[in-house]
């Protein structure tokens, strides 16, 4: 996940400075609009990196029965109380 992470940064960094240069008339939109193909598709990565990492950890504390404390749940023994009619 964290190198997902990264490599959206260096996409975002490359994209800036393929718009300063092309601001300035040295790059071409061919190139600009692969830099921004690139940045998404790096998104895209992260986001699906983020994605099976919660469902790995999900997966794991279903495995461990752990979910309910892992997300603060407590469960309370009901107090007998006899039956009315």
């Amino acid at each position: 996940m964290l190198s997902a992470r990264q490599a959206r940064a260096s996409a975002e960094e490359q994209l800036a400075g393929e718009r300063r240069l092309y601001q300035v008339g040295r790059s071409t939109t061919f190139i600009l609009f692969q830099r921004e193909n690139q940045l998404v598709n790096a998104r895209n990565q992260e986001l699906r990196a983020e994605t099976d990492y919660n469902k790995a950890l999900a997966d794991l504390q279903r495995a461990t029965s752990t979910t309910l404390r892992a997300n603060n749940v407590i469960v309370e023994t009901p107090v007998d109380t006899p039956f009315r009619d």
